[in-house]
């Protein structure tokens, strides 16, 4: 199936088949959506985690294409889920909640679209909790750093663990797990991780000398 399709049955599911209605001519929430995980594409940096992309868009179109308001926030809340949802495949970093406004704008050619990205960090929800020795950790942020600096995503406050630890993240439908060269080392279900790791929901990872189960949303 290709990106498009896939967007446009997403986007389908999320607003029970209104989508397909809400705008006129030819302008199609799909061709947002598209237009929305080409930006995203464009705005991909790498920085110290890995790659990170903007979590803040702004669709103009024409008002002539412009659905009423509540029908509008569907559509641009529909949007940002699917965004999270490419996002978490493709191993990008957000630093902050994925929001879409789509505006109307005289200036915009019919059935064209402007867009306007940026990074703006905030409160995220956690994908997943790493809990055990008296712990509950939660993982907010894709491509995770853990260790034991105050700086890090996930804070392991023990002296066994490195100060950069390891990288967690999901890409691809998985879990993985790198070890950032640590002085105790880094195992998953008792296995030492030299590379990258896939890791399972309910796997048991070893940060030196803290053990901690990975729990998924």
């Amino acid at each position: 199936m290709n990106l498009a399709r896939a967007i446009e049955r997403r986007l389908e599911g999320l607003l029970d088949g209104l989508a397909a209605r809400m705008f006129t001519g030819a302008l199609h929430p799909s061709e947002l959506a598209d237009r929305l995980v080409r930006e995203a594409d464009l705005a991909e940096t790498v920085g110290e985690h890995g790659p990170v992309t903007a979590n803040r868009y702004v669709l103009a179109v024409n008002p002539r294409h412009l659905p009423p308001e509540p029908d509008r926030r569907a559509v641009a809340d529909g949007l940002a889920a699917v965004l999270e949802e490419v996002a978490a495949d493709r191993g990008w970093r957000l630093e902050g909640p994925v929001t879409v406004d789509v505006v109307g704008d005289e200036r915009v050619p019919a059935a064209a679209v402007r867009c306007a990205v940026d990074v703006v960090p905030g409160p995220r929800d956690a994908w997943a909790h790493l809990v055990g020795s008296g712990l509950h950790l939660p993982v907010v942020h894709n491509r995770a750093l853990v260790g034991r600096s105050a700086t890090c995503d996930v804070v392991v406050a023990e002296e066994s663990v490195s100060r950069r630890h390891a990288l967690l993240w999901r890409e691809s439908g998985a879990v993985h797990l790198r070890d950032l060269g640590s002085a105790n080392g880094t195992w998953v279900d008792g296995r030492p991780v030299t590379d990258v790791a896939p890791v399972e929901p309910g796997s048991v990872l070893t940060f030196g000398a803290v053990t901690l189960r990975l729990e998924l949303r």
